[in-house]
This record gives C-alpha cells, structure tokens and sequence, in this order.
C-alpha cells in the first residue's frame, strides 16, 4: 500500500472494526496493529518479547516471595473496581487476578452500580463470601462510574489506593511492584506503570512502554492512566472523583492530584502491569462514548491550565483530535527575540536567510546577530546593512556567550540558517512555550528536504552518549502513542533550533568550548538546563524544514566525535546510562521504533534469560502462548 494511503486506511478499517463481532474484531484490531506503522515492529515481536522477558514463571514467584519477607513494613493497598454489568466471565477474571496477587496486603474494594444482570450480582457475592479481603457494597441506585468509585473510595484503608476496571486483568506481581516502589520512596504519591491490551482470547498486544513522569505529555493524553495508583489521604483531600468527567473521570483525578503534588513525588515503574481489555462483546463506556471521553477529558485539562494560565487555549491535536494541545498565548507586550544564525558552512544564502526571518516570520520582535569568523564575514546586502535589526558580530565565539552578551532580547534563538519555516506561527509557537515558568529550553520539529523527520528531540544513550528518535518518519505519522505530534519534555532538544531565555543561557554558562566544535554542545547545554531545575520542551507546533540535504546528526570527526563523548561521560557519568523520557524497554534504533532486547532496566524480577538472535537467525513466536483462563484455586492459593 503507498505510504500516504496507510493513514487513511488505518481510520477506515478502525471504524469498520468497531461494528463487528467481538471474535472478528479481535482479529481486525490485531492486524491493525500489525500494520500500523508508528507501532513499528513492536506489534510483530511482542510476544516473544513477554516470552523472554515478561513471564512470571516459578523462579520469578519464588523471588517475589521472598523479597515480600524481607519488605519492612509492607503497605496496604486498596484496589478499587466499580462494577456495571460487565460480562460475567470478564468480572471473575478480574477479581481473580487481584487474588493471584503474590503480594498479600491488598483489599479489593468493590462497588456495585446497581447490576441488572443477576450473573454479576452472583459473582461478586460468591467473591465476597471467599476472601475476606474482599469489600462489596451494592449501591441502590444507579449513579455512573464517578458516584461508584467513590463508593469504593469509601470503603478503603490503605494508605494507597488502585484503580482496576471490572473487566481488565492485573499480573500476578503487579501490585508487588507498587509495594516495592512505596517502600523505596515513601513520600510518593502518584504512581503509574506501562500498560498493553488483552483480548478475550488472553492474548496481549499494543503495549505503551511510557516515558518517566512528563508534565508537557500528561495535557494531552493521559499518561498515567493504567496501572494508577494514588495515596488515598490526598485523593480524598481533593474530594475524590468528580461526577460529570464519566469516562474520563480517572483523567480528571490524575490532573487534579498532579496541581496538589509535586514532580519528585510522581513515579513510574517501567513494566506492564495492567492487561486493558480490547475488543470484548461489550464494548466498554470508553470505547461506545469515546467523544464524549475525549471532551470531558479536555474539560479537565482546560480546568488544570486555569489555574496557571487562564489564557491558554484547549483544543484537538492537529494530526490526532482525539488528544489534545494546548495553545499558550504570546505575551503583550510581545517579547524581543535575539535570533543568532552563523555564516560559517556553505549552502545557504545570506539575503534570502534575512529576509526569510525579518519579513516572513510571523513576529515583529525580533532582531538578527549574524555572527562569522573574521575571515569569511559575509558583507550585509541592501537594505539589511542599514536595518538595525540586522547586528555582525566578526569574533566566533564557540560557547556563544559573546552573542547572548551583545544581544537585547530577552529570547535567544539559536538557529541553523539552512532551515525554513513550513508556516508563519513557528516563532509564536516557540515564544509561547519559552517564557512559560519552569521551562528552560524549546525545540521544534525539524525536517529534511524530503520532508522526514531528522529530529524531534533528543535522548542520552549511555555509550553513544545521544540518539534521535524517529528518523525517517513522515511528518503527518503520529509516532508511538502520538509521540510525534504531541509536545512532550525531552531529555534535549537540537541547537539547530533551540530557544531558551537570555538569563538562563548566561546562567549556565552558555556552551561549552570543546562540545561546540565538536558535537553534543546542545545536549550538554539542555542538562546544564535541568540540573537547574528547568524542563526541555520539544513542540510539533513549529515546524522548519532544511533547504538542502539535512546534516549528519553528530558532526565531526570519528576522533573528535570521541573526544566528545568522553568529555560527556565524565561530566555527566550516570546521567547518561538512562534518559528518563525514553523508556528501558524501547530500543534505541534512531529509524525504527522497536523493542529492545534485552531492556536496559526494568524487566520483570525473573532468571536472566538469553537475548535472541539477530532478526533473521532466531525463531519468533507468531502467537503467543495466552493469558491462563484457569484460576489458581483455593487449595493451591492457600499453599503458595
């Protein structure tokens, strides 16, 4: 199928596929998967994937086991299930899978919306005479998901609380992983993990490997979502779930939690450990009114910003209308922007360069400092030579603190004059997000002549030092999870186009001398940023493209690019090993998202187990082995 016609044929047989029967559009859903191309090959590989990597075999259960004994103090956790005429067999595979819990402190806190199907009601009162840890209330009335939680809500001790579906499925060690996580980090009070689907058949497939906690993503798709687990006190200090967000009410809590805490008390456990149910006979709320989820969760966002920026926008993502962007207004008075360009390297014309960014841009605060060794100073032509918007600066200066000195904005951009704005709200976009609180750096989204993608953020890669995602990429794809067309923070962003404030490049020091001539100038400049307590921004919103063949990601000679990389190291060291926005279980192939095998970190607590063959010399599962259907029983779960 031609590239172009893969989207359009995604959204049409994703339609289709939501009138079938559950068994055919199971199959549909799975070779969507299959061919979507911002999964990548993930879909294809996964199952060997969990087969080498995500099984909780006999091994694995002995060692949870005995971690469990050594835990001081081991934390109750409430898991909280409203419940709604789910399918009788679906309620009973997710309340044994809290029961298969190798972690024993939980309690199952269920809230019965007033089922109509007496299968149900049977179910759960079979379930409540079994286990003692097991909490029912039957509400009298129907009041919808919100008016159940908190029915739930009610019935909770523990200090953290879970939220559980009536038809999803937790692992066996999931709930271990979040005791684990609160024993390490006691002041935690939002804690989320990876997620994937399971269909009727108990096969997994579409898992979201998420970044660490990331303030820019969470407006605009719910990042925590499932697995969430939440510290009680502080859910029921914000008065719990509110009615009127149903189907987006955990989005709204999740927001509401993230204004009452703060970024070091938010953690992510890199692991799946939630099962969300796809394509089952009953569609579930989320799939039968997904409009309206989708404006009730922008109702929350628009709520969240309020309460910083009043005057900031809500509206659909461009490319995805089912998430969300955020328009941040431009200050009035406007601020001036100091955009440096350097006349060193061919392939680029001075007067179309200036008159492209003084006339086309979009933003009258601006000025222009060309900066250029003495040598080859370009002669300013026309009218720019009398325009006082256009400076010369003769002496290079590699850490460009000589610019920032010279310039008058109170915005530095940092531009490559070989690239070329697609539209005229670029510079606004990148002002938006610069002058915002917190914020230290902002990139955009650069394209090569043939309009892929040559960098849409950049992540530290251990040895390599740095990677760029999603090269290669057609501008329009989504990416992973919308990772392409929605801002989110990074690690870096390109000094190609890279504005920041004026203070807070003079404030780290600007860039450092050697990197400069060599490469990662940009990515050391961005972590001198957060080291300081500022976020790095990467926006889709502005959009340049180069004009001639794009540069090699990291310029400069193999001994030079060494010398580089060792200077990296050593000041960086351990910061290096692992970006917290680009997750352990995501190679770190630039060209392709796939799975990484082994994943850095965070593979399930199990035996080490062998690393396939490179593709081509290794057997792949075609189907993975499904989720059991039959239950640990009473006998055996006494015994273990």
């Amino acid at each position: 199928m031609p590239r172009p016609w893969v989207p359009v044929a995604l959204r049409g047989l994703t339609g289709m596929a939501a009138q079938l029967p559950p068994g055919m559009r199971s199959r549909v859903n799975r070779f969507l998967g299959l061919i979507n191309p911002d999964m990548g090959n993930i879909e294809r590989d996964y199952p060997a994937w969990i087969r080498l990597y995500d099984r909780v075999d006999d091994d694995t259960r002995r060692g949870i086991v005995a971690e469990i004994v050594r835990m001081p103090d081991p934390p109750l956790i409430s898991v909280l299930m409203p419940v709604f005429n789910p399918p009788p067999e679906h309620l009973l595979a997710a309340i044994h899978s809290v029961r298969d819990q190798l972690y024993p402190w939980w309690e199952l806190c269920i809230s019965d919306d007033a089922s109509t199907d007496p299968a149900v009601v049977a179910v759960l009162r079979e379930a409540a005479t079994q286990d003692h840890r097991i909490k029912l209330l039957r509400r009298e009335r129907n009041g919808h998901i919100s008016a159940a939680s908190n029915s739930a809500l009610r019935l909770a001790t523990g200090a953290f609380v879970a939220l559980l579906d009536h038809d999803d499925i937790l692992p066996p060690h999931a709930l271990h992983e979040v005791a684990a996580r609160i024993v390490d980090q006691p002041n935690v009070d939002i804690i989320y993990s990876d997620e994937d689907h399971i269909d009727d058949e108990g096969r997994r497939s579409h898992p979201y490997f998420k970044p660490d906690w990331n303030m820019e993503l969470i407006l605009g798709q719910n990042l925590i979502s499932h697995l969430g687990v939440y510290r009680r006190a502080l859910i029921e200090q914000i008065g719990g779930f509110r009615t009127g967000f149903e189907g987006s009410q955990d989005y709204d809590l999740a927001l509401r939690m993230v204004a009452e805490t703060r970024a070091d008390r938010i953690a992510h456990i890199p692991k799946v450990l939630y099962h969300w149910r796809q394509g089952a006979a009953d569609r579930t709320f989320s799939e039968a009114a997904r409009d309206r989820c989708i404006q009730n969760g922008r109702q929350a966002i628009s709520e969240f910003i309020a309460r910083m920026q009043p005057d900031a926008k809500v509206q659909p993502a461009t490319l995805v209308p089912g998430w969300t962007r955020v328009v941040y207004p431009v200050p009035s008075p406007a601020p001036l922007v100091s955009v440096i360009i350097s006349c060193d390297g061919p392939g680029f014309s001075v007067p179309e360069c200036i008159d492209r960014l003084l006339h086309r841009a979009g933003y009258p605060e601006l000025e222009l400092l060309i900066i250029s060794g003495e040598a080859n100073t370009p002669a300013l032509p026309g009218t720019p030579a009398t325009d006082p918007r256009v400076r010369r600066i003769s002496d290079h200066d590699a850490t460009g603190m000589t610019a920032a000195a010279a310039a008058r904005g109170s915005l530095l951009l940092w531009l490559d004059p070989r690239l070329e704005p697609t539209d005229e709200t670029w510079l606004s976009e990148l002002v938006s997000q610069a002058v915002r609180p917190g914020v230290g750096a902002v990139g955009a989204k650069l394209l090569g002549p043939d309009g892929t993608i040559c960098n849409a953020g950049i992540a530290v890669a251990g040895r390599d030092v740095a990677f760029t995602p999603f090269v290669g990429c057609q501008r329009a794809r989504t990416g992973y999870f919308g990772h392409l067309q929605l801002a989110r923070d990074v690690t870096a962003v390109s000094g190609q186009c890279l504005m920041l404030r004026r203070e807070a490049f003079l404030a780290a020091g600007g860039f450092d001398e050697v990197l400069a001539l060599t490469a990662f100038s940009d990515v050391d400049l961005c972590l001198k940023l957060a080291e300081m307590g500022q976020r790095i921004v990467w926006t889709p919103y502005a959009e340049l493209r180069h004009r001639d063949a794009a540069p090699r990601q990291r310029a400069g000679s193999v001994r030079s690019t060494r010398t580089a990389a060792a200077r990296m190291r050593q000041r960086w060291g351990q910061k290096l090993d692992s970006d917290p926005y680009w997750n352990p279980n995501l190679s770190l192939d630039r060209f392709e998202i796939a799975l990484a095998f082994p994943p850095r970190t965070g593979a399930s607590r199990s035996r080490p187990r062998p690393s396939p063959k490179p593709a081509g010399q290794t057997e792949r599962m075609t189907v993975e082995e499904p989720v059991s259907k039959t239950w640990i029983g009473d006998e055996k779960r006494q015994a273990s």
